[in-house]
């Protein structure tokens, strides 16, 4: 009897786990209002920013219920640099629970993902995050933007190949008219 009851609280144990569901609110338009700047450009370019949790089985939207995917962040002057996409849920995390968050970006001319983008124009940022959503009513999520946590994000732009090509021409010619 005692077998069957501890199975029977192992199975709640995982079944309540697995539908776990953690919130966070994905906003940098709170407190300080970290940036995500572009060589410390934050108009007119084409950014792609993603979120990703560690130990979560899926992110939705709690509104609408679509999937959380790299979304696109034309900065505008208005903007500038901010993004607000609301309450993301963490199927697979607790409420109450910490799992470490990582938000990255990169120019989205130079690649679809951050995995394509190049090297030398993403960046990303890792932090540990208390998730909301327990209780009744149900806990609102606390912000990413503070210490320890999101404090914006520079990512490098790559140089244009014209840019290399007229060092080394200025190199050269330095080089060229020193043994003159």
């Amino acid at each position: 009897m005692k077998s069957n009851l501890a199975t029977c609280l192992v199975l709640i144990a995982s079944v309540s786990s697995a539908t776990a569901q953690g919130t966070l609110a994905f906003s940098s338009a709170t407190g300080s209002k970290p940036l995500i700047t572009f060589d410390g450009v934050v108009a007119g370019l084409n950014i792609k920013v993603e979120l990703l949790v560690a130990g979560a089985t899926a992110l939705t939207y709690s509104s609408g219920g679509a999937l959380v995917e790299p979304f696109s962040m034309v900065s505008t002057p208005s903007s500038g640099g901010l993004f607000s996409k609301g309450v993301v849920i963490a199927h697979g995390i607790a409420p109450g629970a910490t799992a470490v968050v990582t938000i990255r970006a990169w120019d989205a001319n130079t690649g679809g993902t951050f995995a394509t983008a190049d090297a030398c124009a993403r960046s990303s940022t890792s932090f540990n995050y208390l998730f909301g959503g327990a209780g009744d009513p149900p806990a609102l999520p606390g912000s990413i933007v503070g210490p320890n946590m999101f404090n914006g994000l520079a990512v490098p732009l790559c140089p244009e190949p014209g840019t290399w090509a007229l060092s080394a021409l200025g190199l050269g010619s330095l080089l060229l008219f020193r043994r003159i």
